[in-house]
This record gives structure tokens, C-alpha cells and sequence, in this order.
């Protein structure tokens, strides 16, 4: 049986109260009555975290890595800010949701540990009513400025950590064991002072290059230079949002060649230009 529709009688913004000049925070937020998805023409890159809460209705979700999958009630989707997506209802079909757009490096965090995996970008956990009047009261009007934001984002991670643990009880989906290689392989991913040779990483994991290649895929949900990539761009918007550093001394110190092979990496993966995103940050 379909859940009952949780009453939402408008679409409206949620007041947030804006970015963290060092931790992120929400920057758009709200409800949608009968949502049309978006990203039908060719899918979106939305260069920031996202989720978005199915409340009533359904339809589809589909994404770059090659997932496209029926979605509900009670299902929440998680959107990366490099992985391309599309989402909306059924031709013919409705949806109402509640979502959340947001940044900060607590994030590539969850990344890294798992918690937060393109492989699995859809959750669920029920009764939908009660998760709606969770992710409601993340944003309080607490004001504006950094305290505030700090405060929305905290109550963010709170009900996103809750989320994942009522929708995936350890006991009902085992997950699977990481390699011995892989933890080893990341940190040498993610090293700005030194770009690795594959074939080496490759070794450590005692199989050839393009079996390494595949593998690390399946595990971490992009290949190895990918990741590297955009460990590399996670750093660089923690060095951006803490310091005046010209772009070339950040370029320097992450590997990059130039300045403005940097800006052009950094605006492929967040849709913004460093020095745009340094200013977002520090409003």
C-alpha cells in the first residue's frame, strides 16, 4: 500500500541562514508541490551536495555512473556535486519533496569514510511524515551569519546520520569488507606533493593495471584519477575558504601546473571559479 501524502498545500523556499566562511552550510532550501524533476534534457552537475526527500508520489532517478531506478515515497536521494543526475516523476505523475542544497568539508569526509557513496545514492527510511518534520526543523530562523549556519549544518549532519543508520541497519545489510590496499591507495591518491604511478598502486594491489582500475571503481565509485582529482579540489575548497592565499600559491601547493588549469578543474567540479566560491564562502 502507497504511504498517505503528507499535506503541502504550496512550493516554498526555506530560509537558511547562508555559509560558514570555514565549515559550508545550506544554501537553498525547500518545498516542491509537484515537482518536475529536473535535468530531462541531459543531466545535471550540480557542483554541490544535495538531498532531496520524496514525500509523496514517484517516478525516476538516474545518474552518470549507469544507475536509473524507480523512486518514492519515503526515499531520499542523494546528489554529489561531480556525479551527473536526473530525477523526476512518471510522465503523467507527480511528486511533492523537500530538499537540501549544501557544501563544507565535513562532507568529503563522510566521503571518504563511506557514509556518503555515489554507488548508493538512494536511501529510505519511513514513516515519511516523521522524516518530514525532521528535515523541516533543520532550518530554524535562527538569523543569519556564521553561529547560524553552523547550527542549521550541525542539525543536517544530525538527521542525515540518523537517516542512514533507520534506513541501513548493520544487521540487514552487511557491508562489504574493504581490501587491504585500499585505505593505503587512497592516502596516496590524495597526497598533493606527489602524483603516483597507477601501474605501482596497481602492484600493491597485486593485480594488473586495468583490473586495479575497475576495482577501485566498484569500491570507491569513480577510478582512481578521478578520485585523485577530486580529492585534490576537496582540498582545495578547504584552502580557499581559509585563507587570502593567491590562486597560484593554492594551484602550487595542490600539483596543479597553473593557476588557470586550477580554475578551470575547480569550475568543473563546483560550477563556480575559485575566486567566486572563495567570495560565496565568506558572506
Amino acid at each position: 500500500m502507497s504511504p498517505r501524502l503528507p499535506v503541502i498545500t504550496e512550493s516554498r523556499r526555506i530560509p537558511s541562514a547562508g555559509l560558514h566562511p570555514t565549515v559550508g552550510g545550506i544554501s537553498l532550501a525547500g518545498h516542491l508541490r509537484a515537482s518536475a524533476g529536473i535535468g530531462h534534457d541531459s543531466m545535471r552537475v550540480l557542483g554541490n551536495y544535495a538531498v532531496v526527500y520524496l514525500l509523496g508520489g514517484g517516478g525516476v532517478f538516474a545518474d552518470g555512473l549507469g544507475r536509473r531506478q524507480a523512486v518514492g515515497a519515503g526515499d531520499l536521494l542523494v546528489l554529489f556535486p561531480d556525479v551527473p543526475h536526473e530525477y523526476g516523476p512518471d510522465e503523467g505523475g507527480e511528486w511533492d519533496e523537500i530538499y537540501f542544497v549544501f557544501n563544507g568539508p565535513v562532507f568529503a569526509e563522510w566521503r571518504a569514510a563511506g557514509i556518503l557513496d555515489p554507488r548508493d545514492p538512494v536511501w529510505h527510511a519511513e514513516p515519511v511524515a516523521a522524516w518530514h518534520r525532521r528535515f523541516t526543523g533543520v532550518c530554524q530562523a535562527d538569523g543569519e551569519g556564521p553561529a547560524a549556519a553552523l547550527l542549521e549544518l550541525s542539525r543536517l549532519q544530525g538527521v542525515l546520520a540518523e537517516f542512514r543508520a533507520a534506513g541501513r541497519p548493520v544487521e540487514s545489510r552487511r557491508a562489504e569488507v574493504a581490501p587491504d590496499w585500499l585505505e593505503a591507495v587512497c592516502r596516496e591518491l590524495e597526497r598533493p606533493d606527489v602524483m603516483p604511478a597507477m601501474d605501482k598502486l596497481a602492484a600493491r594491489a597485486g593485480v594488473s593495471y586495468e583490473r586495479f582500475r575497475k576495482r577501485f571503481a566498484e569500491l570507491k565509485g569513480v577510478p582512481p584519477a578521478r578520485y585523485r582529482l577530486l580529492r585534490l579540489i576537496d582540498q582545495a575548497c578547504a584552502l580557499l575558504a581559509a585563507d587570502e592565499r593567491p590562486l597560484r600559491a593554492i594551484a602550487s601547493q595542490l600539483g596543479f601546473c597553473d593557476e588557470f588549469h586550477f580554475s578551470k578543474l575547480f569550475k568543473q567540479r563546483t560550477g563556480l571559479s575559485p575566486s567566486a566560491y572563495r567570495r560565496q564562502m565568506r558572506r
